[in-house]
């Protein structure tokens, strides 16, 4: 099979993530995938961070510390810096679940034409617990952490937009990729911490907009759903209030 040995990106980035990078590495160090480069992009942290990254510095492959424009400018300082076949972004804070899941994936046979795998993803909370979350392309629904992918689709369809605000680059990049290319895992690839970016309601907003852009909801759908979200947040407000002055 093709995809057998092949190598493996992986691409920490981190800032001021002390607390959370350690098990991040020792997820990606304890896969018995064997042709793994592991490259960590630091966008010079100052909180001990620096001590985390001095403790497995031999296990890196590639570690970069410098400022950097945000998440996405670190992620194409990872991608610029690959030479994997198969490039996948574990953030910190994130873990593969298990030691054998890029073995497992890549002793499958891969169908052709096949340039993006994906699944379905557990979210983790501060209190241990985790939950099943469902991914579907046709719909847009797909999660970064939970993507591996030809390092070489950036040469076609080009590497994450830097912008501030931050736009959801991550997305757009995944959906210009046609859906012909993905090919769903039928087990989940990582563990994610709540609580990132993705969870903040900007990022959902320009997800909407981004799936109305590329035909996979409408403005009356996004107008609703919009409505929606208003009107939970405004509820949740009122009771916090309430319970408040309880």
């Amino acid at each position: 099979m093709e995809n057998i040995n092949c190598k493996i990106s992986v691409i920490t980035i981190c800032y001021n993530c002390k607390a959370d990078l350690e098990g991040t590495i020792k997820s990606v160090l304890s896969q018995t995938y064997d042709n793994i480069e592991y490259i960590i992009v630091d966008g010079g942290s100052t909180d001990g961070t620096s001590d985390i990254l001095k403790k497995y510095q031999n296990d890196i492959s590639k570690l970069i510390s410098e400022p950097d424009n945000g998440i996405y400018d670190a992620l194409n300082k990872g991608v610029n810096a690959a030479t994997g076949d198969w490039i996948i972004c574990m953030n910190a804070g994130d873990i593969f679940v298990s030691a054998t899941t890029l073995s497992d994936i890549f002793s499958q046979q891969i169908p052709q034409g096949k340039t993006v795998l994906y699944s379905d993803f557990l979210l983790c909370q501060s209190d241990g617990s985790t939950t099943l979350r469902t991914t579907d392309r046709s719909i847009g629904e797909i999660h970064h952490q939970n993507i591996i992918y030809r390092r070489l689709l950036h040469e076609q369809y080009g590497y994450y937009i830097i912008t501030k605000p931050y736009i959801i680059s991550d997305l757009l990049f995944f959906l210009a990729i046609p859906e012909t290319q993905y090919y769903k895992l039928p087990s989940p690839i990582a563990k994610v911490k709540a609580g990132g970016i993705s969870d903040n309601q900007w990022c959902t907003e320009q997800a909407w907009a981004a799936k109305m852009i590329y035909g996979m909801d409408t403005i009356p759908g996004i107008f609703w759903k919009f409505l929606r979200v208003r009107a939970y947040i405004f509820v949740k407000r009122l009771f916090t209030k309430y319970i408040a002055h309880e």
